[in-house]
């Protein structure tokens, strides 16, 4: 992960634009290689949501990525950027028709589907593509679970297949997600075992399956521990081996937030300090609204202050607070009961670690407050 001594070495702390964000290339580069390995052959398509910065996407290109989009303009950004074709694939299972159309007059050629309204639109403006259908697993362990909205149910898939088949597609591939921020190194693994049926199934119905996607979920380091990536790589070749080792298939990855989440920092600067009942409250430069909008989600970010790092207050000196953001709605509270140093003051500096995914690429600018710079190292 991206530290506090790092950035410093690097920047004058007193002197950077804060709220600020600082993102270590050298990171993100680690996590490409130890992702990419988690299978022989494996292809890594970068969930381009989770940080849409153009200086992330041009070092993965660099580094061989490909990307998966979910939205129209994400698509066009990478064409903009002369990403090609065959290193784009689209995971959403809700698409609008124009980015469907679009895509396929570029030569895109993977559409994940959950549905059969979703086949007639693929049908109509991409006749003829490789089509992914995403199958609900089980997302125990993961903080923010999308199953409910995404994925057709396991008694469904087989005729999802047949149905797209019929309709001129080519249903090449499944996928699956267990879930965002998933802390069980089984959740994988499990999940296969759950595709395993859909594909023999469909083996035994003459649809010859290519490819399965294992989408993303992987974790980045917050507060929670989470499981070693060599745990979670053990137990997907283990099923792998056991389950698909006389099959000729390719696996997919969708990594984002393990990607790129412990690639940055934020560096923030206390505003307002003040005592409301029994809660004592710290107010820093962002908040929820301009950088920090998964904390109301469950999030749960680590701060750590100047004044720790830098030996002027004692692990005895420190306090609950409600931490919130600058704007004037209450909605914008962070954390609540979060020890920091009591005696902080209006201009201290506080770091707000491992931020580099789902952060800036979701704030807003409500009330005016801009959301952080973002610096590179």
């Amino acid at each position: 992960m991206l530290t506090v001594d790092k950035v410093k070495q690097k920047f004058n702390i007193n002197e950077i634009h804060k709220p600020s964000m600082v993102i270590d290339s050298s990171i993100i580069t680690a996590k490409y290689h130890a992702l990419k390995n988690l299978v022989d052959g494996l292809e890594l398509y970068y969930s381009v949501k989770t940080n849409p910065h153009i200086e992330v996407i041009r070092l993965l290109e660099k580094l061989g990525s490909g990307f998966e989009v979910s939205s129209h303009p994400e698509m066009m950004e990478l064409i903009n950027l002369g990403i090609p074709a065959n290193r784009i694939i689209i995971g959403n299972t809700l698409k609008v028709p124009k980015m469907i159309e679009e895509a396929h007059k570029y030569g895109i050629n993977y559409f994940a589907y959950d549905s059969e309204t979703e086949v007639q639109k693929l049908a109509k403006y991409a006749p003829g593509s490789n089509v992914s259908l995403r199958v609900s697993v089980d997302n125990t362990g993961s903080d923010w679970p999308l199953s409910k909205k995404f994925g057709s149910a396991m008694s469904q898939a087989l005729d999802l297949l047949k149905y797209a088949k019929a309709h001129g597609l080519n249903p090449h591939g499944l996928t699956f997600h267990v879930g965002s921020q998933c802390l069980n190194p089984l959740a994988w693994s499990n999940a296969l075992m759950t595709i395993a049926e859909v594909y023999f199934q469909a083996k035994r119905n003459g649809i010859k399956i290519e490819v399965i996607n294992m989408g993303g979920g992987f974790p980045s380091k917050l507060i929670k521990n989470i499981p070693e990536m060599e745990h979670i790589r053990e137990n997907i070749n283990k099923t792998i081996k056991e389950i698909f080792a006389s099959e000729d298939l390719k696996f997919y990855i969708e990594p984002g937030r393990g990607l790129v989440g412990q690639a940055a920092l934020m560096i923030a600067s206390v505003i307002g300090k003040a005592t409301r009942g029994a809660e004592n409250w710290l107010i820093l430069d962002i908040g929820v609204y301009n950088g920090l909008l998964e904390a109301v989600a469950g999030i749960e970010y680590e701060f750590v202050s100047d004044r720790e790092i830098s030996g002027l207050t004692h692990r005895d000196d420190l306090i609950p607070y409600s931490i919130g953001g600058p704007t004037c709605d209450s909605w914008d509270t962070i954390v609540t009961n979060y020890h920091l140093p009591k005696d902080l003051e209006v201009g201290d500096v506080i770091y707000i670690l491992n931020t580099g995914a789902y952060t800036v690429c979701e704030a807003t600018r409500f009330n005016g407050f801009d959301p952080p710079k973002i610096f590179f190292i």
